[in-house]
């Protein structure tokens, strides 16, 4: 990765550390329960027709997929085709698909009725905190810092490929970031990572290795504290809400806004 640029060698570096520390962090608290003799933790997926073994398993599988797919990403590359568009889209709903179906194979929990202002006030309050750490990041400068130290991009490819793409490609990319990934990325990241991690070691090792990673993958070095934090906020809305479907609406109207922000107002970006 020498001949690569600093910035891509940076967001590199920081896929393949954080996916590093959430393997260590699994493997650390499942050898150091066997050595002290502690009791087993309750099943990661109680009442699912998915084996607990093949959940894990895949878990890591698609960690380190989507790891090496996102350090690949992030190395400058042509101009895609509507074809190997529309074949990147299907790759990623196809590795999405399992992780899906482990999820929702889960039995319907009982839960206490929320009432639909508290769950609104929640979504607000994300998004608020959300937003003003980005406002902040962008008044103290930092943003434009690193995008001075290391010749980063100032926002990510896909922020681009919306601006300047045709109307296929828009759509596609649309369809991705407000469809697809609410979805898959909360089952992922939430569902499973954080909830594996979280039988490993404590509430907020567990987030903070899972928004990590949640951050890093993604590959933006400017945006990488702001979705650090956005990790962690929606660790915490899912663990208010027990359900990943609150952390899923405001992942949802979080890229829906950012969308609409962009066709809005595209000078701003």
């Amino acid at each position: 990765m020498s001949d690569l640029p600093l910035h891509i060698e940076i967001a590199n570096w920081s896929i393949i550390l954080s996916t590093a520390v959430c393997f260590l962090l699994a493997l650390g608290g499942q050898l150091w329960k066997h050595c002290t003799h502690a009791l087993p933790p309750i099943p990661l997926f109680p009442g699912s027709s998915f084996p607990h073994f093949v959940a894990v398993f895949y878990t890591a599988f698609f960690t380190i997929t989507f790891a090496m797919l996102s350090i690949k990403g992030a190395a400058p590359a042509p101009e895609a085709t509507r074809a190997e568009l529309v074949l990147s889209m299907l790759i990623q709903i196809a590795l999405y698909v399992p992780i899906l179906v482990v999820y929702f194979s889960l039995p319907r929990r009982e839960l206490p009725v929320t009432p639909i202002w508290c769950k609104a006030g929640w979504v607000l309050l994300a998004l608020f905190v959300i937003g003003a750490c980005s406002i902040l990041l962008e008044i103290s400068g930092l943003n434009r810092w690193i995008v001075e130290q290391t010749n980063c991009p100032p926002q990510q490819d896909v922020v681009e490929s919306i601006l300047k793409g045709d109307r296929f490609e828009k759509a596609v990319i649309c369809f991705m970031a407000v469809i697809v990934a609410p979805i898959a990325e909360e089952c992922f990241f939430r569902g499973c990572i954080y909830n594996i991690l979280k039988q490993c070691s404590t509430r907020w090792m567990a987030a903070l290795a899972s928004a990590l990673l949640f951050s890093a993958i993604h590959a933006s070095l400017p945006q990488f504290l702001p979705l650090f934090i956005f990790g962690l906020v929606q660790c915490v809305a899912y663990e208010k809400a027990r359900s990943l479907w609150l952390p899923v609406v405001i992942h949802f109207t979080f890229n829906l806004g950012n969308i609409l922000l962009l066709f809005i107002f595209p000078h701003l970006t």
